[in-house]
């Protein structure tokens, strides 16, 4: 259905009057809060079409409209032409910019989720690159017990994880700090995998020439992947929910319950991010066009952050179909720009 320039201002005026009060939207009040040169009754026929069309729904206890998918994707693949939203960038850019730089580039992710949903009222979500995935600055091994060590693993972009295991055979700390030493002199810039693959080609080539130190390192970078590996899911800084609570779209407490569970897992939400890292610029999701989002009646706003030309993880906002996308999507937009320049400085 092709929508002519009046019937796409009254969708507009439709749509933004539902993101501000929650309520159905009837011809009336359209009249009265904007002058389209008709009357109501022209108005009403042109919202019939609209509903037609499936930018509207109807709600049978109520004379007035509200905005279907449909219609919340029309208003969002057309608000990126508008000026007015162009020029929200530039003063939206300066919220953004209200991150701090940390030295500390985990505390840096969890301050980005924390102002993004100071600002949107929303929830925020940011991923946490997976350290198993990740180019090693530093790595270090700590002996905590007979039998037992600390991996303190240190990413090029400034992440820390820390990572307990059991050794079949005790190593000593002084031993440990060689390892450490040779591993840091010999494979920085590497990810652990990589490093434990170019160990074995090499001792496989000179077997009789390495001595007791280069076997003892294969050996705990072989168990330090096996660790990560087995345990690195990925991990997810929230915050916010409890703002979604407020709001009438989630009055459904059995939706609210499953959204806040599988945030509380990590798992499903780790993956609906990492699903869209690698799509340049802000992406837009509202509702059943993705399954997750769809069953608990919710939209996605997420960038990806960098550092240099390296993808890191994604950061983004999920709220109520009915979001403000005029201030999400810049926000969003401008945050990750702003999480990737801190990153780079980080190095």
């Amino acid at each position: 259905m092709q929508l002519d320039e009046r019937s796409k201002q009254i969708l507009k005026a439709i749509v933004l009057s539902y993101i501000k009060n929650a309520q159905p939207v009837g011809s009336r009040s359209i009249t009265e809060r904007y002058d389209f040169g008709v009357g109501p009754a022209t108005i009403r026929n042109i919202m019939s079409d609209l509903e037609s069309g499936g930018f509207l729904s109807h709600p049978h206890t109520s004379a007035g409209r509200v905005p279907t998918e449909k219609g919340y994707r029309f208003y969002v693949d057309t608000l990126f032409e508008e000026e007015t939203f162009l020029k929200n960038q530039s003063r939206i850019t300066l919220e953004a910019e209200q991150l701090v730089q940390r030295e500390d580039a985990g505390q840096l992710l969890q301050d980005t989720s924390k102002l993004l949903s100071d600002l949107t009222h929303y929830m925020a979500i940011v991923s946490v690159p997976k350290m198993s995935e990740a180019r090693i600055r530093h790595i270090e091994f700590v002996r905590l017990r007979a039998n037992c060590i600390m991996t303190i693993t240190v990413s090029e972009a400034g992440f820390v994880q820390n990572k307990f295991f059991d050794l079949e055979k005790d190593i000593s700390q002084r031993s440990l700090n060689h390892i450490s030493d040779y591993l840091n002199s010999l494979y920085t810039g590497m990810t652990l995998d990589g490093i434990r693959k170019k160990m074995k080609r090499q001792m496989e080539k000179m077997e009789d020439l390495y001595d007791h130190l280069e076997s003892e390192a294969f050996e705990l970078t072989k168990q330090a992947m096996h660790e990560l590996h087995t345990t690195d899911t990925g991990e997810l800084y929230t915050d916010g929910a409890v703002h979604i609570f407020d709001l009438p779209d989630f009055s459904d407490v059995k939706v609210m319950k499953g959204l806040l569970k599988a945030v509380k897992e990590k798992k499903a939400v780790i993956e609906l991010l990492d699903k869209y890292i690698g799509s340049d610029g802000v992406q837009v999701f509202i509702g059943s066009e993705n399954r997750f989002l769809g069953n608990h009646g919710c939209s996605l706003v997420v960038s990806q952050y960098k550092r240099g030309d390296r993808v890191l993880g994604a950061l983004g906002v999920i709220g109520p179909t009915r979001m403000d996308y005029s201030k999400v999507i810049p926000l969003v937009d401008s945050t990750a720009k702003q999480v990737s320049r801190l990153l780079e400085d980080l190095s």
